[in-house]
């Protein structure tokens, strides 16, 4: 603690050393004086040079460092129940107390101390001035059951976050009887065919839920999900915009999976809005779901030019199914593209594992059949881009014999592009794609030297690539 009549001459020296001059270098000499006798009297340094050239204070601040402290404010709990109300208004004072640190002398202790009324005050005066980033610090955690399609458009913003119900390892319900039909006929043609080439390899139960993973690229991509889903408060708002725009674009436009598509938001919007209540703020910056930019404003934008260097942009076909683990990956960026009028625009996926079989033929037969459902194996234009870096992170997800075949695939054919557009790349993603290929050859993930793999696989790496199923 300071003496009384230390920090009296200290205040008077101060406030002397500071104050403005007429010329400036008398001016800027008075503020080091000042400097020194707050240093002095406050801490007890002194700016004595040392042999080094350093001074006492030099070294004290040095020897102190930086501090980093973390006290936890908030987090996310689990409710029971919660009405609409209850959570603008929780959320929106929060939002108003995370906006008061900006200007907060003591940081968040001096927000507990204020009333409630004025942070909700200032959440007003913030929303309205079109600052909402306060608003995205508190999540809101929901369980939905929606369609296929809908979780994928859910899924396509950066900001959320998704565990959802597994099409790979769990049975679906389709919506109708051809449907069903269609999903048990083929789960057992494919189980007969998965056993007779690696019948040795997986279990019966290892059979039976492959079979399943491939089957359901008979179902429609409409057909039921579920899955938990969390959004910051703000963008709960975004979305309800961005799925009215969408609704307006369709509105105007031919085909069924657009009018599918238009009655499913619909449904969509009158959910969000029960779980909102009223709507605090609107999107100020006139975005949309990029996703799916047919739907979304009317125009193709599907002219973008492959490039493969430090950012990509790669362009190919895929499945529904494929395109539902591709957006998964928050770092990159994807879009498809269709018309959604007619069924089958750009063809329909046939697993390898019946490629150029008689059973080829029949799947295509098949599947054209329920065309008119949009099922998750029709085909879709899809334009991926990102930073390489973040390819690398993919590959270490999706070069993998645990992972879905079709984006494995996929995602194998883009390593060996940049292969051949290595130039493109600077010394240190050089050196990235060295990491995750052996020579010319992409390599599966559990090759990688700096990736260690804890799943248990039935391929290894020599056989991860090569796989049918």
């Amino acid at each position: 603690m300071i003496r009384r009549q230390n920090w009296c001459a200290c205040r008077f020296l101060i406030s002397w050393a500071y104050k403005p001059r007429r010329q400036p270098v008398k001016y800027q000499v008075s503020r080091a004086v000042g400097d020194h006798i707050r240093d002095y009297f406050v801490y007890g340094l002194l700016y004595l040079p040392l042999e080094n050239g350093q001074s006492e204070i030099d070294l004290r601040r040095k020897e102190a460092g930086t501090m980093t402290k973390i006290n936890v404010i908030a987090m996310t709990e689990e409710v029971r129940e919660i009405t609409a109300e209850e959570l603008n208004y929780r959320q929106t004072l929060l939002g108003g107390k995370f906006g008061g640190t900006c200007y907060a002398r003591e940081g968040y202790a001096t927000i507990r101390t204020q009333p409630d009324e004025k942070a909700l005050k200032r959440a007003e005066r913030t929303a309205a001035s079109g600052h909402h980033s306060v608003f995205q610090h508190g999540m809101v955690n929901m369980e939905f059951a929606c369609p296929k399609m809908i979780a994928m458009l859910l899924n396509s913003i950066g900001v959320s976050n998704t565990s959802e119900k597994s099409a790979r390892y769990t049975m679906m319900e389709p919506e109708t009887e051809r449907e069903k039909l269609l999903y048990e006929k083929w789960h057992d043609k494919l189980s007969e065919r998965i056993a007779a080439l690696y019948g040795g390899r997986f279990t019966e139960r290892e059979v039976d839920k492959l079979a399943y993973e491939n089957a359901r690229y008979m179902i429609s991509v409409f057909c039921e999900t579920s899955m938990v889903y969390s959004l910051p408060f703000r963008n709960l708002f975004y979305v309800l915009d961005w799925v009215r725009k969408m609704r307006g674009s369709l509105s105007l436009m031919d085909g069924g999976f657009n009018r599918r598509l238009e009655r499913e938001l619909g449904f969509l919007e009158q959910a969000f809005l029960s779980v909102v209540g009223k709507e605090s703020f609107h999107d100020n910056k006139q975005e949309y779901f990029r996703f799916l930019p047919v739907q979304a404003t009317g125009e193709y934008d599907d002219d973008n030019r492959e490039y493969y260097g430090d950012v990509y942009t790669a362009k190919f076909l895929a499945s529904f199914a494929q395109v539902a683990q591709e957006q998964r990956h928050r770092t990159t960026r994807v879009k498809i593209n269709f018309s959604g009028k007619q069924p089958g625009e750009f063809g329909y996926f046939v697993p390898p594992i019946i490629e150029k079989t008689p059973l080829e033929a029949e799947w295509l037969s098949d599947i054209e059949s329920v065309g008119e459902v949009y099922p998750q194996g029709m085909l879709v234009s899809v334009t991926e881009q990102g930073l390489f870096e973040d390819f690398v992170l993919k590959c270490k997800e999706r070069m993998c014999g645990r992972a879905q075949l079709e984006i494995m695939r996929v995602t194998e054919q883009m390593v060996r592009k940049f292969l051949l557009h290595r130039d493109n790349l600077s010394a240190a993603n050089r050196r990235r794609l060295e990491m995750i290929t052996e020579g010319e050859t992409p390599c599966a993930r559990c090759g990688y030297s700096d990736f260690i793999c804890t799943e248990s696989c039935a391929w290894g790496k020599k056989e991860a690539l090569k796989r049918l199923v």
